[in-house]
């Protein structure tokens, strides 16, 4: 593990800590690793990755965004906006004619403690004395990245005061109508809506057990076009937009907790109107600002892609890759998790003798972890009485020990904002904890952020590479989003169950599409799906028993799949059915975790042909993961694949073993065959050039 952050220079240029004030940037600075550089030439600032090149300019008021330049096009974003001064504001204290005092400009490798992927972080330190604030503008750029972050850092000085300034985005009434009043702007990108462009803005919903039926989509998007864009398109649900130039583009995402349905901590908006695209929402309330030490303000990237919308998909979550990793040694894992057979609870399954005869049975399926739901821990739900130890007489010797013998590791949910770190730490060295379900938390301030994610690194470098955190989104409070805090490990989706309660009963053609809908702009393995017993779904309320178990455990394969039922609840050719299937997934999910996948075919209906693309890196190779859902009525199908128009392709069916070749149309076309309605096929292809 890389213990501190190395600093490339040396020296940071600190023009204040010699006694001379300067406006300036320090000229000639260069900095470089790998194919990532930063540099200063006069008053500009660069930073380019090798995909993506950034330049800001520097003037009296800060730091303002020049140009986007997609190197691997030669295309650049930017036009001169004299009413701009600044990528960043703060009305009441940093305003267009506010006055900049230059501190130190830094560039350093870092990699987060061993957190993310190494990359140059710049920081620009500066200094607003009329508003009594020091800001730190940081850059990160990944080497190959497609994107570069940028984020806000902010300190107080005597006398700051925050009274007055806005804490998030508010409303005015103009002439009867309802305008939207910016909060605290952290990015701007000079892009022209004033020539043919779309826009295309894109969210995930929280809460998503609440969105389990056909009606309630987990993904919104909201394609925008006309231009001249003269008056501000104000977007306040949105994670990400793609501005598109006729197949080319830009697009940024806001990195924080929002959802369509949650705002959270003062995330702001997208404003894109004739000045460009602005991005509010500092998420640090001015009364958040402190004076002893830089508090971080919500990030944001800017992605540059080309091919449409698939092409903004993959680059989208090659940068997310960049600042989200995937370990493999750390994250692949099949789960099994406790709660599943819930009728509606599910503490019973937290049992002792019940989980002694479930691990032997969990390692027969070939299940890699037992992770114990709620029920483990002393007097649950008992208030003042609970705690996260273990509750059984031996405490964990003899569950350890069938772990042990199985080759079954163990995970455990926690209520983290009940759960003591000293309790968390005995857990985690004492049981080898390797996977933890955080559920119940309620992040709604900077402390209960800060406080959070600093307990969990302590607990993760106490264990390196060991142990992970999958994240709960549940109910509708403010809890991660999708696009914050994925280094610690992974989000945990839908809670659906076998029976009770009603609204989160299976259905496959649900279940399938809101996994289809998350693949489109999330990377699938980031996601633990969960998956059930269709043969024990209540019939009243599901199709599910039409359904076979490899079927619905197919499912999860493209994300994290978490085995949410019993062993002991399965007859035998329902074991051996998903047996055989996990032994196969069990040979290609490394390779697959390395690819990207991607949502192909229909919208999941219950009579579409439904699947995923995974695609690795080098776009020669991937697998097709495809479902004739229940109705469908068509042996033979075309789906549309991504990227491999006019390509041959080597195909083996994962399952008999066969193999085939394949000519993709020159619009991408491809037809499949599945011969029954309620069936998958599991393929492996390869390019032949």
């Amino acid at each position: 593990m890389k213990k501190n952050l190395v600093i490339v220079s040396g020296v940071i240029l600190s023009l204040l800590s010699r006694g001379i004030t300067a406006q300036t940037l320090p000229d000639g600075y260069s900095k470089k690793l790998k194919g990532a550089k930063v540099s200063v030439v006069g008053d500009t600032l660069i930073a380019s990755t090798g995909k993506i090149e950034r330049k800001w300019c520097w003037n009296e008021t800060g730091l303002k965004t020049i140009s986007i330049k997609d190197l691997s096009l030669n295309r650049e974003w930017g036009k001169e906006r004299p009413e701009v001064t600044c990528d960043w504001n703060l009305p009441g204290a940093i305003n267009p004619n506010s006055q900049a005092t230059f501190v130190s400009l830094e560039a350093r490798k870092s990699d987060d403690e061993g957190f993310i992927n190494p990359h140059l972080e710049l920081i620009t330190h500066l200094r607003y004395d009329s508003a009594r604030l020091e800001v730190q503008h940081v850059v990160w750029v990944f080497p190959d990245a497609p994107g570069i972050r940028t984020q806000l850092r902010v300190k107080a000085m005597d006398g700051f005061n925050p009274e007055g300034l806005p804490e998030k985005e508010t409303t005015r009434n103009y002439y009867g109508h309802t305008l939207s009043v910016p909060s605290g702007q952290t990015e701007y990108v000079p892009l022209d809506f004033s020539v043919k462009n779309e826009r295309l803005y894109w969210g995930y919903y929280n809460n998503p057990g609440s969105r389990h039926d056909q009606s309630r989509d987990m993904l919104k998007e909201e394609r925008v076009v006309g231009y001249p864009v003269f008056q501000d398109e104000d977007i306040n649900w949105a994670s990400g937009v793609g501005v598109d130039y006729d197949g080319n583009g830009v697009c940024v995402v806001k990195e924080s907790h929002k959802c369509v349905n949650q705002q959270g901590h003062n995330t702001g908006s997208f404003y894109a109107g004739p000045k460009g695209l602005s991005v509010t929402g500092w998420g640090l309330q001015p009364k958040e600002i402190v004076t002893d030490r830089f508090r971080e303000c919500w990030a944001t990237w800017a992605i540059v892609y080309e091919g449409g919308n698939d092409g903004m998909q993959l680059a989208l979550k090659r940068f997310d890759r960049a600042r989200y990793p995937v370990f493999p040694e750390r994250d692949i894992m099949i789960i099994n998790d406790t709660w599943g057979p819930a009728d509606p609870g599910g503490a019973q399954f937290a049992k002792e003798d019940y989980l002694l005869k479930e691990i032997p049975l969990l390692a027969d399926l070939g299940v890699d972890v037992l992770r114990i739901d709620d029920g483990w821990q002393i007097n649950p739900w008992g208030g003042e009485k609970e705690v996260f130890l273990p509750s059984y007489p031996d405490q964990w010797k003899n569950i350890k020990a069938a772990c042990e013998k199985n080759k079954v590791d163990l995970g455990l949910w926690i209520a983290i904002r009940r759960a003591k770190q000293k309790d968390l730490l005995w857990n985690l060295e004492d049981a080898n904890v390797v996977t933890w379900k955080v559920d119940f938390d309620h992040l709604n301030n900077r402390e209960a952020f800060e406080n959070r994610f600093k307990n969990i690194r302590e607990i993760m470098k106490r264990r390196w590479m060991k142990t992970q955190f999958s994240f709960c989104p549940e109910y509708d409070d403010p809890r991660y989003g999708w696009y914050y805090a994925k280094e610690y490990g992974s989000i945990y989706f839908q809670n659906i169950q076998e029976a009770l309660p009603e609204h989160l009963i299976m259905v496959p053609y649900h279940v399938l599409r809101q996994h289809w809908l998350m693949s489109k702009y999330f990377n699938s393995n980031k996601l633990q799906v969960l998956l059930q017993n269709p043969k024990r779904v209540d019939t009243r309320y599901s199709d599910a028993d039409k359904h076979g178990h490899g079927y619905c455990f197919a499912m999860g394969l493209p994300f994290i799949p978490v085995f949410f039922q019993s062993a002991q609840y399965l007859d035998e050719a329902g074991r051996q059915e998903l047996k055989s299937l996990i032994a196969l997934y069990k040979e290609h999910r490394k390779e697959m975790f390395d690819c990207y996948s991607f949502p192909i075919g229909e919208t999941p209906t219950n009579e579409a042909w439904a699947g995923f693309q995974f695609i690795n890196d080098k776009q020669d190779g991937g697998y097709f993961l495809l479902f004739r859902e229940l109705h469908n009525q068509q042996p033979a199908h075309e789906i549309r694949l991504k990227f491999l128009a006019g390509k041959k392709l080597g195909i083996t069916d994962i399952r008999t073993g066969k193999t085939f070749t394949k000519q993709v149309s020159p619009d991408g076309m491809l037809e499949f065959e599945i011969g029954y309605p309620a069936d998958y096929s599991y393929l492996k292809y390869k390019v032949l050039e």
